[in-house]
């Protein structure tokens, strides 16, 4: 008997390491894995809304001069989710050879998103993906050259155009860094950044004090800050340099001209 027990125990010991490897791919726990998953969609959408809709626009359709269209995108479909991940994380200076709008796309959607956050929002942009729609267009984020800023109908005066009349040329600094909350002629966004054209706070400041303060930012607990919508330093662009920052400071002025 005892012999019979000690040949048969090792393939107790067997069965019963296999059970618990069965039992780890369970239909429960496989559920959960599924479940854990389509839970990331929606809280991708949250942080994506939080983030990168200022200049991607609602539900990912782009925003012309900012954010390109991320639904159905090929840039996204060919990437894999390391090189996302990895995107979102440094983001992409104006610089960089491969920013082709010449817009600051910031680290983590300055918004200093978590790496899950991060995981989220790149489930949500797979969710976005539709291989059977075309390929969504990116002709409107073509950087423009900046003779294309001129001759402007002053008709149009409400998105800015009327300003590129007066200015003679966008402000490319400008742009990258700012226009995201106050457009790319400084009209102001709303809900997001006011208008510096006619603005009484730029008005009042020096060149020196509009610097520290564009260097500074303004965080969404600062008690004068009444738009409720974080300025982060340079614009979220830590490549600015002072003279940079004084440029952009020169536009600014020119705007209430």
């Amino acid at each position: 008997m005892t012999a019979v027990f000690v040949l048969t125990l090792p393939i107790i010991v067997i069965a019963a390491m296999l059970g618990h490897s069965w039992a780890s791919d369970s239909p429960a726990e496989t559920m959960a894995t599924a479940s854990q998953t389509s839970a990331a969609g929606p809280r991708g959408e949250a942080a994506f809304k939080t983030a990168c809709v200022v200049c991607h626009g609602p539900g990912g359709a782009g925003v012309p001069h900012l954010g390109k269209p991320l639904r159905n995108s090929a840039f996204v479909q060919e990437q894999t989710d390391e090189e996302l991940f990895a995107l979102l994380a440094q983001g992409r200076l104006p610089t960089d050879p491969a920013n082709t709008t010449g817009v600051l796309m910031p680290a983590r959607g300055a918004q200093n998103l978590s790496d899950d956050k991060l995981h989220d929002v790149i489930a949500y942009l797979r969710e976005i993906q539709d291989p059977s729609q075309p390929i969504a267009s990116v002709d409107a984020w073509v950087i423009a050259k900046p003779d294309d800023a001129r001759g402007a109908d002053t008709g149009d005066a409400a998105d800015g155009a009327a300003t590129a009349v007066v200015t003679g040329l966008r402000n490319e600094l400008f742009v990258s860094s700012c226009s995201a909350c106050h457009g790319e002629f400084g009209q102001g966004v709303e809900g997001l950044g006011k208008p510096l054209g006619t603005s009484e706070f730029v008005r009042s400041k020096t060149d020196k004090e509009l610097i520290t303060f564009i260097k500074t930012g303004r965080p969404l607990w600062d008690a004068e800050n009444t738009t409720g919508i974080d300025m982060p330093p340079k614009g979220g662009n830590p490549a600015l340099s002072d003279e940079d920052l004084l440029e952009i400071v020169a536009y600014i002025r020119s705007l209430s001209k």
